[in-house]
């Protein structure tokens, strides 16, 4: 991985004509989740963020690409409210320990190196005026509906995302099972960690995406007895903990016979909690994915896959007017790197008009690039025409 050492250029693309900008560095980064930079609302236009390392603390900074002007503010970021009023933010000191390749380098502080820490959560940060408070405590979570595989467990909080009006993010509780497993719960809270709702308890829960601002789509697991039975911590480490190596020798990770077991789908929840459900009967998507919906369209949900046994990796547009999956690209990945931490996943994100596509990709000579797709022609036919 990354050394303390290490130090990324931070940038962007014009499109019109290709031209790279050089902003900054930065020493605060992983593989798969860069610093967090992003553009900021309300425009999406003129200002970026991204997080940094100065000294023994993470922080974040905010420049003006026009005209160079930089403000640094006390906490690292990771969803950024749409109007840039404020961030919930995770601690990376404490996902250090228990999510090694998803914080950062440089601050190894011991002090978090333990299954609970008092003080641990999501923050709220006020970009106006820098003002940090906790806002769901981990230790809270934890006392929410109880099961003995909580027990002595290490637990964290992660994977935020504000809804794209703002009034609510989402947010994962996960702790790591006797069984070498993480059990995992999809949470909303509103940005001042109130009106908590739990959307998903089955255990597994992968990558999901805001529909609008009232529903959330995730790649996850139906109820089953199984799910049931990885709540306990007992039958989770002296049942399911043997049976894991003959398990894996059957299964693969790319299955289908797995996924049919087990079967793992895209759900929709209702953020009120008052229904779920499959997203798509019927459809059978070959594995998880990075999912986002089209901006400000409900129909176009955008997805990729992991490698299948080809090493190649799908990218996906799922039509939810004809309940329908299509398939716009794949792309080779070195199958040594699939499965370590150096995997490039496709990352697939919608631009802001919703006519564009951009993913990460390393099928054209091994190194790691950054590809844009124009999708209009597919999701605006009678524009294209």
């Amino acid at each position: 991985m990354f050394s303390v050492d290490d130090i990324v250029e931070v940038g962007f693309w014009s499109l019109g004509d290709a031209e790279y900008h050089r902003i900054a560095d930065t020493r605060a980064f992983n593989w798969q989740q860069g610093s967090q930079l992003q553009w900021l609302g309300p425009d999406f236009d003129s200002r970026i963020i991204f997080n940094d390392r100065d000294g023994d603390r993470f922080i974040s900074r905010v420049v003006n690409v026009a005209d160079g002007s930089e403000e640094t503010l006390p906490f690292a970021v990771y969803t950024v409210h749409p109007a840039a009023t404020s961030a919930i933010c995770i601690n990376y000191e404490r996902l250090y320990f228990p999510r090694l390749g998803y914080s950062y380098q440089g601050i190894a502080n011991e002090k978090w190196n333990r299954p609970l820490v008092e003080g641990d959560g999501l923050f709220r940060l006020d970009l106006a005026s820098g003002a940090v408070e906790l806002v769901v405590e981990t230790e809270q979570m934890v006392g929410r509906n109880p099961v003995s595989s909580m027990e002595g467990a290490c637990h964290y909080l992660e994977h935020a995302m504000f809804n794209p009006d703002g009034s609510r993010f989402a947010f994962l509780h996960r702790w790591l099972l006797p069984d070498g497993g993480i059990y995992g719960r999809l949470y909303t809270a509103d940005e001042w960690g109130r009106d908590i709702r739990c959307l998903h308890d089955v255990g597994y829960i992968s990558h999901f995406g805001w529909r609008g601002s009232g529903e959330l789509t995730a790649w996850g697991r139906p109820k089953s007895t199984v799910s049931d039975l990885r709540r306990s911590r007992w039958i989770s480490r002296y049942v399911i903990k043997p049976l894991l190596p003959l398990y894996h020798q059957i299964f693969t990770a790319q299955s289908s016979a797995r996924r049919r077991l087990l079967r793992d789908t895209y759900l929709q929840f209702d953020d009120g909690g008052q229904s779920s459900g499959v997203l798509a009967p019927g459809v059978e998507f070959l594995d998880d994915g990075h999912c986002s919906w089209r901006p400000g369209d409900p129909r176009w949900m955008l997805t990729d896959t992991y490698q299948d046994k080809e090493s190649n990796r799908h990218l996906l547009l799922y039509d939810a007017e004809k309940n329908e999956a299509i398939e716009i690209g794949r792309f080779y990945s070195l199958p040594e790197t699939c499965d370590s931490g150096w995997r490039t996943d496709l990352h697939p994100r919608w631009g802001h008009s919703g006519r564009l596509v951009c993913i990460d990709s390393t099928h054209e000579d091994g190194e790691r690039h950054q590809y844009v797709l124009d999708v209009s022609e597919i999701v605006e036919p009678e524009s294209a025409t």
